[in-house]
C-alpha cells in the first residue's frame, strides 16, 4: 500500500495504491490521522481508483475517519471507487453513509 497526497483549494487530497485489508488497516488509519492532524483546517478526498482490494477492515477505517472529520466539522469525501470497492461498499450498504464521487473533479466541485 503506498499513499500519495496534494492539496487544491482547501482539500487534501489522498491517492490510495494497492490493498487495504486487515493487515495494512491499522497503518493506514494512522497515516490519515496524521495527514488529517497536519491539515486541521483542510477537508480530505479519498481517491481510491488503485486500490485493487479492501476488506472489512478497510471500510472500519473509513468510517473512523469520517466520523473524526465530522466531529471536527470537516468532510470526507470518496472518489473514483473501482468497481471491487463499490461492490464492497454496496454489499454492506454504506454507499449512502459516505459522499461519493465518480471522480476527483466532482469531488472538489460539490460543496458538501
Amino acid at each position: 500500500m503506498s499513499i500519495d497526497t496534494r492539496e487544491e483549494n482547501n482539500h487534501i487530497i489522498v491517492y490510495l495504491k494497492g490493498r487495504i485489508d486487515v493487515h495494512l488497516a491499522s497503518e493506514i488509519e494512522s497515516e490519515l490521522m496524521k495527514l488529517i492532524e497536519q491539515n486541521p483546517n483542510k477537508d480530505f478526498i479519498l481517491n481510491l481508483s488503485d486500490v485493487e482490494y479492501m476488506s472489512s477492515s478497510g471500510l472500519r477505517v473509513f468510517v473512523s475517519i469520517m466520523r473524526y472529520l465530522k466531529e471536527r466539522n470537516r468532510n470526507l469525501k470518496l472518489s473514483n471507487l473501482s468497481l471491487a470497492v463499490k461492490r464492497v461498499f454496496e454489499v454492506v450498504e454504506l454507499m449512502d453513509m459516505f459522499d461519493i464521487y465518480n471522480d476527483e473533479s466532482d469531488a472538489l466541485a460539490s460543496n458538501r
